[in-house]
């Protein structure tokens, strides 16, 4: 809760993959990936409640191993790889009840988000009177190192603007209900951004890109062991 605001995390976790299969439940430096997005949304804050939605068995009870109370299995019309995450949202509030202020999307996918992100994405939202707030992160190379190819192929710099460009990053996906619903977008006009790390901000959908994450956490544990 934030203030007198009710707040829902939702952690959409379908079984199907088609880069990788099972990597909700795949383990990640010594807990399954989905394990480290339930960790930082029970480690929140401002979350009153944090709600599973999945078809696949192995994560509903994952997710009550790890004390989510009654995670649901979602319907097999919102399974497929073409459903779409806010009619998952949509039937998760449907099964829960109840009136909230804002619903917190956090995909299993973003394992190096931290509790601060999600509050400090949330406490954005209410401090602004914003219709949503999506996580962010800057480039990962400054825009120095971005350049423009000519029809020749030579090089020119980037243009201005790239310095301040940002990349949605998929962690943090913040809005409030009666806006996501009657518009089917977490990014409405009045959007705006909460910036992390780009440490932080990684989407991890490929064998490359889960060995490399598991390398930075792994790291991550070692200095904290030191």
């Amino acid at each position: 809760m934030i203030g007198d605001k009710r707040v829902i995390g939702i952690v959409p976790a379908r079984a199907g993959s088609r880069r990788m299969i099972g990597k909700n439940t795949r383990m990640l430096a010594g807990r399954p990936m989905i394990g480290w997005t339930l960790a930082a949304a029970q480690a929140s804050a401002v979350l009153d409640r944090i709600v599973v939605s999945s078809d696949d068995p192995a994560v509903l009870a994952l997710a009550e191993q790890m004390g989510c109370p009654a995670p649901f299995a979602r319907p097999a019309a919102l399974s497929g790889p073409e459903a779409s995450v806010i009619d998952a949202v949509e039937h998760a509030l449907g099964e829960v009840g109840g009136d909230w202020d804002y619903v917190v999307l956090l995909q299993p996918t973003s394992p190096l988000r931290r509790a601060k992100d999600i509050d400090a994405a949330v406490a954005l939202a209410e401090a602004e009177g914003a219709p949503a707030v999506l996580s962010i992160s800057p480039l990962a190379k400054p825009a120095a190192f971005h350049v423009e190819t000519a029809a020749n192929g030579t090089l020119a710099p980037a243009p201005e603007v790239l310095s301040r460009t940002f990349v949605v990053n998929g962690a943090v996906y913040v809005a409030r209900p009666e806006r996501l619903f009657a518009e089917r977008t977490f990014r409405p006009e009045g959007a705006l951004g909460h910036v992390m790390p780009v440490e932080r901000g990684w989407d991890v959908d490929t064998a490359d890109e889960f060995a490399a994450c598991e390398a930075r956490l792994l790291a991550d544990q070692a200095r904290e062991d030191t």
